[in-house]
């Protein structure tokens, strides 16, 4: 692989990782540039490349990736990883939601609710449908393209009620669950089923029952992983979310061998016990939300998801804090960090490891 001194070795860590195993440290995503190498500027966004598929590309914004990512050097658990998505919310654009990509932007959105109530919703996974066999075929060509050199990464789902809501509108899922709740039950057993096909469809695509599997919480494993998620879960009670969030959160996990769980905001921390208490979950990622603290200010909570035997991944402290802390469990954290250069890595990866000797 581009850039990594020992994937094999990388990898066996890896699967410590999943297994809770203290390896003498916590677990690192590192990256810098290249010593001496220019990193190219390269477009990776969703515009590009939901426009790119328009047109049948799928090759240039691999290539593209892969000029960059031969400039990046991995160090601690890092592997060089592809992501292809067209869409957060594009589970929904399985079932007819239409992707819109704008100029100046770097995400994409899903344009018009295709319906107002459950009832006009008819949810029907089209193996045909132009933006599942889009995706498809770029994991497919990225793939290829990698030949073992990086990984490709699974789609991000937004599954279950988030994809249910993108079709809908979030207002007016609220309003269906009040007025229909059997109705709800029903439309969400055909999304959190056909998670199953549309896993399957992306893993074989991207030959990971070879290459292992990765997402966009980009921690490598050699069985079926996935992040997984419910943000609608932000608008709902504890009770509902007890009907429907965590019985579609435990149907997914039947498909995976480990899963990460991607919990967005404080509004959601109503459910916050329910969640911990899924065995089969392995770990949390916290997001306190747009204009709140940083993870670092929630120590409290980060502790309780180590207690109930979850790890950890955290994504958005200094390097000068990761050799600070004293209070997580190096067994039950993985963090992500970024830095200038080699210099500054090697010297960072010779703190951490010699602060845990």
């Amino acid at each position: 692989m581009y850039n990594v001194s020992d994937p094999a070795a990388v990898k066996r860590r890896l699967g410590n990782f999943w297994r809770h195993e203290d390896i003498g440290r916590p677990y690192i995503l590192l990256t810098a540039p290249k010593r001496n190498t220019p990193v190219p500027a390269v477009d990776l966004s969703y515009v590009r490349r939901v426009r790119d598929a328009a047109r049948g590309d799928f090759v240039s914004a691999v290539r593209d990736f892969e000029r960059w990512t031969r400039t990046i050097v991995h160090y601690g658990e890092s592997l060089p990883q592809y992501c292809a998505d067209l869409c957060p919310d594009q589970f929904a654009a399985f079932y007819g939601a239409e992707i819109v990509a704008r100029d100046g932007e770097i995400t994409t959105w899903i344009g018009k609710n295709v319906a107002e109530t459950l009832d006009e919703l008819d949810p029907i996974l089209d193996r045909a449908n132009p933006t599942l066999v889009a995706l498809e075929r770029a994991i497919r060509t990225a793939a290829e393209v990698a030949d073992g050199n990086f990984l490709v990464q699974l789609p991000d789902f937004h599954s279950n009620l988030d994809t249910l809501s993108a079709l809908l509108t979030p207002q007016n899922l609220c309003y269906e669950l009040m007025d229909w709740p059997e109705l709800l039950q029903e439309k969400l057993a055909v999304i959190n089923r056909d998670f199953r096909t549309v896993y399957d469809i992306f893993y074989e695509a991207g030959n990971m029952a070879s290459m292992g599997t990765t997402n966009w919480i980009p921690i490598w494993c050699e069985g079926r992983a996935s992040a997984i998620q419910c943000d609608f879960s932000c608008m709902i009670s504890p009770r509902d979310a007890r009907t429907y969030v965590i019985p579609s959160i435990e149907s997914e996990l039947d498909v995976l061998d480990h899963a990460i769980y991607h919990y967005d905001g404080e509004m959601a921390l109503g459910h916050f016990d329910d969640v911990l208490a899924i065995d089969r979950l392995d770990g949390v990622q916290w997001v306190p939300g747009a204009g709140k603290p940083r993870t670092i200010e929630y120590m409290d909570l980060l502790k309780k998801i180590q207690k109930a035997g979850k790890s950890v991944w955290i994504y958005d402290w200094s390097a000068e804090e990761i050799i600070a802390d004293r209070t997580l469990d190096p067994a039950l954290t993985i963090f992500s960090l970024g830095l200038p250069g080699e210099d500054a890595a090697e010297d960072f990866m010779e703190r951490l490891e010699r602060k845990y000797r």
